[in-house]
Order: structure tokens, then C-alpha cells, then sequence
């Protein structure tokens, strides 16, 4: 994991950059965060232009024109054109229930009251052994296209698919198809977006890959249906060159650092 400080130096390239911490650009470390504070990412973060961290101090992998009001782990990756809430979490870490307790007692070392016993009890500090639950190790993937509302949990491990909906305060604990709209506790799928074949064609397509310009042709109302035939003919005559932005990088950022 990677610290840097932030500055207004570092803001405002991450700015020219269209890498943004407010709604309305032009950021200062007075107003969006603490004096003094870090941000934080992994050596592996891809952070493309047109995106907005509101809150929180983690850089995590986020695609162009998504947006983020909740916190996540620096390893998570966030795809384009995602929309998300405020609030959203994701659990902590599966306590092992095959054990005669599933207390933290067992191998958590570094929670004071664990540790203080330990040292007071030393003919026992070789007890515990290490919670390798499988979900514990695994990162959440969000597709492109998502729309997560306030509140909502999700468990680790979770992908939610390409076109997704999370509705406010569902608790997530399986992976979200594409175009699914889930909500409840435990979340189950209320709805799709579109027909089958729409949506089917839509995953082929994967618009979100190529240029916001290059797949537009009318208002932002325009059916599924006309869109779907709009794209699908520019692809057939190779219209359609990939979207590829230039990257803010872990090598970016830690210039930063010197």
C-alpha cells in the first residue's frame, strides 16, 4: 500500500488530469479533506480521466464518467459509467464457524484485548492459528454501467455485473448478474433492464469500451432498441476505435511523494 500527502500541488494535477473530489472540480485540500491527510492506493491502481472520488482518502481503480459518494478498499475496481451511493460497505472478514468459537480470539493478535491476554497468558500465545477463509482474500469487482444506492452492503468476493442495479439497503451476498436489479436482505433479483436478447446483445457489444462521442447519435432518451442497432452497425463497419485514456498510474502519483 502506497501513502502519499495531499496537496493542492497533487489536486490540481489530478484535476488537469479530469480526476476529480468534488462535484465541481477545481479542489483544494482545504474544505475536501484534513490537514495533513494521505491518500491512499495499491502500486496496481488505474484511475482513467472523467471520474470523481466525493469521498474518502482511497484511490481504487475507477473508470471514465463514474463517480463514487462511499469508501472502498484501495484493490477495488470500479468500471466505467458507474454510479454510486453513499454509504456503501463492504463486510469485513468471514470469522471461521467451524471452530469451537468464531471469536477473533483465534487469530486476531493485533486487537489490544487479544494482544493484552496473550501477554498476560504467555503459556498460551501459540494458540491461535490464522482465519484462512476462502472470501477473506478476495477483492469486490463492480462492473460498468452500475448503479449502486445508499446503503448497501456487499460481501467480499462479490462481482456485480456489467448494467446492474443495487437498490438502497440491500444486503448483497451473491454475485449480481448483468442488467439484474436486486434488492432486499439477502438481495435477490427483482427485475432486468431489458428483454433478454437486449441484454444479451448489449453484454456483445460492450459499449462502454469505445468513445462517449462515437457510440451517441441522438439525445440521451434514445431507445435500447435504436441504440442497440446503432452501435452494432458502426461496429459491423469498424467505426468504433477503442476508448483508451490516458491513465493516472501509481507512478503518477507517487512523483508526488519526492
Amino acid at each position: 500500500m502506497a501513502v502519499i500527502s495531499v496537496s493542492d500541488a497533487l489536486l490540481a494535477f489530478l484535476n488537469k488530469k479530469r480526476v476529480y473530489f468534488s462535484p465541481f472540480g477545481n479542489d483544494k485540500v482545504a474544505g475536501r479533506f484534513r490537514l495533513g491527510e494521505n491518500l491512499h492506493f495499491i502500486n496496481e491502481v488505474k484511475i482513467e480521466p472523467y471520474c470523481c472520488y466525493i469521498n474518502g482518502s482511497f484511490l481504487f481503480s475507477m473508470g471514465s464518467f463514474s463517480f463514487s459518494r462511499s469508501v472502498f478498499h484501495p484493490a477495488t475496481r470500479v468500471g466505467r459509467y458507474c454510479s454510486i451511493g453513499a454509504r456503501v460497505s463492504v463486510l469485513g472478514v468471514n470469522h471461521p464457524i467451524n471452530r469451537f468459537t468464531t471469536s477473533n480470539i483465534t487469530y486476531d493478535k493485533h486487537t489490544i484485548t487479544n494482544a493484552q491476554y496473550f501477554e498476560d497468558h504467555s503459556e498460551v500465545e501459540n494458540f491461535q492459528v490464522n482465519n484462512n477463509e476462502p472470501a477473506n482474500n478476495k477483492n469486490v469487482s463492480i462492473g460498468h454501467d452500475v448503479w449502486i444506492g445508499e446503503d448497501v452492503s456487499i460481501s467480499r468476493g462479490i462481482t456485480v455485473g456489467d448494467g446492474a442495479i443495487l437498490a438502497a439497503k440491500a444486503m448483497v451476498t451473491k454475485d449480481v448478474p448483468p442488467y439484474a436489479i436486486v434488492g432486499g436482505n439477502p438481495a435477490r433479483v427483482i427485475r432486468y433492464r431489458f428483454s433478454e436478447t437486449q441484454i444479451e446483445q448489449l453484454v456483445d457489444l460492450q459499449w462502454w469500451n469505445y468513445d462517449l462521442k462515437d457510440v451517441i447519435n441522438d439525445k440521451a432518451d434514445v431507445s435500447i432498441e435504436d441504440f442497440i442497432d446503432f452501435v452494432k452497425f458502426k461496429r459491423q463497419n469498424n467505426e468504433l476505435p477503442v476508448y483508451c485514456p490516458d491513465v493516472v498510474s501509481a507512478k503518477h502519483l507517487l512523483e508526488f511523494s519526492k
